[in-house]
């Protein structure tokens, strides 16, 4: 069984051609300008063990005062975001899965921060799975439990916290991948479920729906885990944030649903 979420794939030619592994990057970017997807050898880029513990120092001299558990969950979601984001995109735009053995990440230390991530193949996995989205979901699983044990070989990480943190990576994807997957927001919901189910992450991260400028829903991310960015200088509460008030939480994302026409 291929995506729930069959639209107009975003990763195929004018002609029905499956584009490259690089064409399939370079629209990811057009809709979420951060992600910075690499792919070919000689890339360069660090392996979990060293970009976690770079990372995690960068992040300690970058905000010295925000604490142990900052500087953990931070660093991983740091690390876990773009190969997930893309991940997700790849099976529901292209039925295809992204080819994660290799995986390596890009630093920007002066920063604290990814600058993207780097896959020695230059193609899809071949032969690709009839079902994409479980063996995809293996990829994933097996990244965030190599990132989780390099971070917490230089601070301590719990388990749930990283796998919430995942959990809500990938049903922010899924939002931001929509519009290209042409479908409703019932199909969202049962492909969200779908990999949290496949993640064993079931119930860690979900929906809310509120309504844009127009009274139509739309869904919003209902976060499983607080972000922490309170704890640095100058950070606040997330309008996600599951540490407020459900009742402010929904009067703060209606508002901005509210402004929003589409």
């Amino acid at each position: 069984m291929g995506a729930l979420c069959q639209g107009r794939p975003a990763a195929t030619g004018q002609r029905g051609c499956i584009l490259t592994l690089a064409a399939f990057f370079s629209q990811a970017q057009a809709v979420v300008p951060a992600l910075q997807g690499r792919c070919g050898q000689h890339l360069g880029g660090l392996p979990a063990g060293p970009a976690a513990e770079q990372l995690l120092a960068a992040m300690q001299r970058q905000h010295p005062r925000a604490g142990r558990a900052f500087w953990a969950l931070r660093t991983y979601a740091r690390l876990v975001w773009q190969p997930a984001y893309a991940s997700v995109m790849a099976v529901e735009w292209a039925g295809r899965v992204l080819p994660l053995a290799g995986l390596r990440w890009q630093l920007d230390i002066a920063a604290a921060d990814v600058d993207g991530f780097t896959l020695p193949a230059a193609a899809w996995m071949t032969p690709t799975p009839a079902d994409t989205r479980p063996q995809a979901a293996v990829q994933v699983q097996a990244m965030a439990a190599r990132l989780l044990a390099a971070v917490q070989a230089g601070l301590p990480l719990h388990p749930k916290a990283a796998r919430r943190m995942l959990a809500d990576c990938v049903l922010s994807a899924l939002l931001r991948a929509q519009p290209r997957m042409g479908c409703s927001d019932d199909r969202l919901r049962a492909a969200g479920s779908a990999w949290l189910a496949l993640l064993g992450a079931g119930g860690d991260s979900g929906y809310l729906e509120v309504c844009n400028a127009a009274g139509r829903p739309r869904l919003v991310l209902d976060r499983g885990i607080c972000c922490l960015d309170d704890r640095r200088e100058g950070g606040e509460l997330c309008n996600t944030c599951p540490r407020l008030a459900r009742g402010e939480r929904l009067q703060r994302l209606q508002a901005l649903a509210a402004g929003s026409p589409a």
